[in-house]
């Protein structure tokens, strides 16, 4: 077993052990910044080398068995995942870390697209050959198509 240090090393560095050939890494979270932290703090956290090497997670970004796509919004603030087992969608707000809403489908996703700036727009290509278009409020339509597709 080998232990490596990320303390005051390179830029991108985590703490690391080696099990037999497999990495662990270390991630804590004794950096966070509040948001309601004043602006002037952060400004200055900027130039901190420690703050600029921080990990951030988003929580709740996990399904039950497995997740198939993964895509950010085009204006970057929102990243929507879909999973299956049961099939759903999550969509994450960035800004905050956190999860906005979850939905769950009637058939597996197979792709997605983003038809507008945010979340506010999705279109869903399902296992079942149909495409599901969805808005802010929840689905919007459903259209079955005649073959079977893989992707768009």
């Amino acid at each position: 077993m080998a232990a490596k240090g990320g303390g005051g090393g390179g830029v991108g560095t985590l703490k690391s052990t080696s099990i037999n050939g497999v990495k662990l890494y270390s991630v804590t979270g004794k950096n966070y910044v509040a948001p309601w932290v004043l602006a002037k703090k952060k400004r200055s956290l900027r130039k901190d080398a420690e703050y600029q090497r921080r990990l951030e997670l988003i929580h709740d970004l996990r399904f039950e068995t497995a997740t198939t796509r993964i895509k950010v919004t085009p204006d970057g603030q929102y990243v929507i995942a879909s999973g299956i087992y049961p099939p759903q969608m999550k969509v994450f707000e960035l800004k905050e870390l956190s999860m906005k809403f979850e939905r769950h489908m009637i058939s597996e996703i197979i792709d997605f697209e983003v038809l507008g700036d945010d979340y506010s727009k999705l279109a869903f290509l399902c296992a079942d050959r149909s495409v599901c278009l969805h808005a802010k409020y929840g689905s919007h339509y459903s259209v079955r198509i005649p073959r079977e597709v893989r992707c768009w």
